[in-house]
């Protein structure tokens, strides 16, 4: 033992040595053969430092199974994880901060993944921790601004006075001050900041405190510091932003002419399309509607014309809503499609195929409605179906929409686009989670993501088992409502948005109340998770003597489940045409077992009709 401990003490310091001196080929070499967990992790970051993530990863994850408990190579792996764009990352950090909640790299690098996530939620109790142990400034501050910007703007406040006391100025607190409201204390520290480092930002955010107080004051205290500007010839994104805000002002007013002047001037050297879609606006108001539908159909070429890969979706469909709007004005709902439909059918995004659906939706054509989100719906099937499987629900059509809905969770495979889907289900106006089986797919998809889920998702996936909670105890099944309150608890977020935990005692204490007898469902095995990730997967048992491919399995699947289905059915679950071959494929090979699983019932217009007759 004495031997081996001599022998490797000094490999390990020559390795430091060339570790700290960047010669990780060096430390490589040196390593190669070693058991030494010292000497294989400086093996593995210097895999990591030369790019060389996947041998880094695989040297790290053999070290975790020698010691699962060390908290820092939880940490080095969910580096590694980071750099490859692997979303496992964020639950390797979190396992790391689970066995050493003190591991300040891994809180830093947990709290600055989940914000470049837009995680704010998600990252506040990470940024608290390094409050709690550090107490650095910037921590401190980034803490403050994300509070503000989830909406805790007094907590931000107090963490704000807490630390630096009531006579220090930050933007951040000027910017809790006025998402709380409290204009005149904001103004006043906001003056104070100005006066004292003579720093833009501090001017803004005092000049849009007295907007709040005083709007008639504030556009006399806009055109004063706007002219100094001038004369200075000073023009960077501070000064813009301050123009924009006397604009927005200027446009709170009435005062249009007036904001179209200082938006011509802040357009001379920027093309923001949020500026442009301001100046569109502002032609409309003051009768020039020419000119508004020149730049919104510019807009709409520009942006809707971009690559697909540096397009901003979100833009597209606030340029179109916008459009159509003006539209709506001085165009009956027929002519709108119309006219929607001609500009936006060159441009086959799911955005653009689904905006001339709903411009039919609202001229009530719903057959061509229909179509456009169709073709939405196969140009992408996540946001185009997605759009599609809403419209069918406001038709009435809860099994196609189910259908639809089925399709787009089984093919999704990223946490991101799962919480997307789920989102529209739970939080659209056509209330898709109130279809059963709809729900029961985004409750398994939600839960088979779990260790990948935002906080966004992970209330999302809270609030659907709290509906499932809420049926439970409408049916009388108290036992069933317990799990899913308990279930719901367990994965709400630190910091939900729209639930809180008062919501699941509710519901518990009616179930502890109603139930004449219970059995406590935490001590009875946990198959729930299981069951539900599975669900509509598992072929028939008889299916299983058939050796059926995975589009077959599908297919018997979905009899079974439906007990009837016809062509056009099965096409949207399969994606594709060949549903006769498939079928026919499985019939074949039932009949040579001598079994009958399913069964042609005729021909609809919807093609052939297909029932379930296995066990």
């Amino acid at each position: 033992m004495t031997n081996e401990s001599s022998r490797t003490t000094p490999a390990l310091d020559e390795a430091m040595q060339l570790f700290n001196a960047g010669k990780f080929a060096d430390v490589i070499s040196l390593a190669s053969g070693t058991s030494d967990p010292a000497l294989l992790l400086l093996a593995a970051r210097s895999y990591a430092e030369t790019g060389q993530y996947d041998t880094a990863g695989y040297l790290l994850r053999d070290l975790i199974q020698i010691m699962p408990g060390s908290s820092y190579l939880h940490s080095y792996l969910a580096d590694v994880m980071e750099k490859t764009g692997d979303e496992h990352a964020v639950s390797e950090y979190a396992t790391a901060l689970i066995l050493d909640p003190e591991n300040r790299p891994a809180l830093k690098s947990y709290a600055r993944l989940l914000l470049g996530k837009n995680d704010l939620r998600g990252a506040i109790p990470s940024l608290r921790s390094l409050v709690r142990f550090g107490s650095d400034a910037v921590d401190i501050r980034k803490l403050m601004q994300t509070l503000t910007e989830v909406g805790e703007p007094e907590e931000a406040a107090a963490l704000h006075i807490q630390n630096f006391g009531e006579d220090e100025y930050s933007p951040e607190y000027v910017e809790a001050l006025l998402a709380a409201k409290e204009y005149q204390k904001a103004m006043s520290v906001a003056l104070r900041g100005w006066n004292t480092v003579r720093e833009l930002v501090y001017l803004r955010l005092d000049l849009e405190a007295l907007a709040a107080l005083d709007p008639e004051a504030a556009e006399s205290a806009y055109r004063s510091a706007l002219d100094s500007f001038e004369e200075e010839d000073m023009d960077n994104e501070e000064v813009a932003q301050i123009r924009f805000s006397f604009i927005l002002l200027e446009k709170l007013l009435g005062h249009y002419d007036a904001a179209r002047y200082e938006l011509g001037l802040l357009l001379k050297t920027r093309t923001d399309p949020v500026y442009r879609l301001l100046e569109a606006e502002l032609a409309a108001r003051t009768n020039h509607g020419d000119e508004a539908n020149t730049i919104y159909r510019q807009l709409i070429a520009e942006e809707c014309g971009k690559d697909p890969d540096i397009a901003d979706p979100a833009m597209q469909e606030l340029i179109i809503t916008r459009f159509k709007a003006f539209l709506d004005s001085v165009r009956s709902k027929e002519e709108v499609a119309g006219i929607i439909s001609v500009l936006l059918s060159s441009y086959p995004t799911a955005v653009c195929l689904t905006q001339i659906g709903a411009a039919y939706e609202e001229a009530r054509a719903c057959t061509q409605a229909r179509d456009w989100y169709y073709r939405a719906y196969r140009a992408d099937y996540i946001h185009g179906g997605t759009a599609y499987a809403a419209f069918l629900k406001r038709l009435g059509e809860d099994r196609e929409c189910e259908t639809v809905i089925r399709y787009i969770l089984t093919n999704i495979t990223r946490a991101a686009d799962v919480e997307l889907v789920a989102g529209v289900v739970l939080n659209g106006k056509e209330a898709m989670y109130r279809i059963p089986k709809v729900m029961e797919q985004v409750l398994a998809r939600l839960t088979s993501v779990l260790e990948k889920l935002s906080s966004n998702g992970r209330e999302m996936l809270a609030v659907g088992l709290l509906y499932a909670a809420g049926d439970a105890l409408e049916r009388q099944d108290y036992e069933e409502c317990k799990w899913h309150c308990l279930l719901g608890l367990d994965v709400m977020p630190c910091y939900p948005a729209v639930i809180k935990v008062e919501d699941f005692m509710q519901l518990l204490s009616q179930a502890k109340g109603r139930a004449l007898a219970e059995r406590p469902v935490l001590l009875e095995k946990n198959s729930w998770l299981e069951t539900v990730a599975d669900a509509g997967t598992e072929p028939a048992p008889v299916a299983n003597l058939l050796d059926l491919d995975e589009r077959e399995q599908q297919v018997v699947a979905f009899l079974k489940e439906h007990r009837e289905a016809t062509e056009m059915d099965l096409r949207s679950v399969l994606n594709t045409r060949r549903v006769t071959g498939i079928v026919n494929g499985i019939l074949t090979k039932a009949a040579e077992k001598g079994v009958k699983i399913i069964e042609k019932r005729g021909v609809g217009d919807r093609g052939e009709i297909y029932g379930y007759t296995g066990e």
